[in-house]
């Protein structure tokens, strides 16, 4: 009979190894790493106005191949007007994100063509141009808004939800928040699950981690099982392994 000892164990290594790989597969992963640099970091860097109780903390930033700035904003977390929903909240975003609850809005800027982009309300995607007069064409609504750079660079993007949705759009009880930037290193990209965040579809990351997770766990479940049926988890079983291996260790010392 198997005994309680290696039947705990048995379910505590299932939880293990399920949960591990899971998050390991999907976000502790340096894939869409972006190591390059630019000269015009500083010049672009997005000017942000946010509520004086929900400042963010900084800026880190990662330049694609062709140029493009990625500006990762970066709040503490996400705040709801309740607060128990802010704890569920908080432990969900923990296990989608591999326990990083900051929150990271991106707006991503392209100094050869002036052309920009982040998320507004609802998630829905903004696209623009900086003009030559600095203000700036919203292409979704095909609308020109003016005053909406400083220096006709630095765009100027503003809080307007509860989760840090942008807009070009002034908004009422926003403050300037003066903000430094730095390149975003490997060690930050893995820590914030940055992998996660920069994927169009988390129920295809979500589904295949899962799956390699299952695999993992069915194969530790296989190997347990095998053992269980050799009687290698009695306590006969290990009183016999244990007597094979000093049988074989004094077998090498004779040799």
């Amino acid at each position: 009979m198997v005994s309680k000892k290696w039947l705990t164990a048995w379910l505590v290594l299932n939880l293990l190894i399920f949960w591990f790989v899971g998050l390991a597969s999907s976000g502790y992963s340096m894939e869409g790493y972006l190591p390059g640099q630019s000269s015009k970091v500083d010049q672009y860097m997005p000017t942000v106005y946010a509520k004086p109780d929900d400042k963010p903390m900084g800026i880190l930033y990662m330049v694609d191949y062709d140029g493009t700035i990625h500006y990762y904003i970066v709040w503490e977390d996400e705040y709801f007007s309740n607060s128990f929903i802010d704890r569920l909240y908080r432990f969900f975003r923990g296990l989608v994100y591999g326990g990083a609850t900051q929150d990271i809005e991106v707006v991503k800027v392209n100094p050869d063509n002036g052309t920009f982009y982040f998320q507004t309300h609802g998630h829905a995607d903004v696209h623009g141009r900086i003009l030559p007069d600095g203000s700036c064409l919203w292409l979704e609504k095909n609308l020109t808004v003016p005053h909406c750079t400083e220096k006709r660079t630095h765009i100027k993007v503003y809080v307007v939800t509860w989760n840090h949705m942008l807009s070009l759009l002034p908004e009422e009880g926003t403050v300037r928040v003066h903000l430094t930037a730095r390149h975003m290193t490997p060690e930050d990209y893995v820590s914030l699950g940055m992998f996660r965040r920069t994927q169009y579809s988390m129920a295809g990351i979500t589904f295949s981690s899962l799956t390699l997770a299952l695999i993992a766990t069915l194969a530790f479940n296989g190997v347990f099982y095998w053992a269980w049926r050799r009687k290698y988890l009695t306590r006969e079983g290990q009183k016999r392994v244990r007597r094979e291996v000093k049988k074989s260790l004094r077998e090498l010392r004779k040799k």
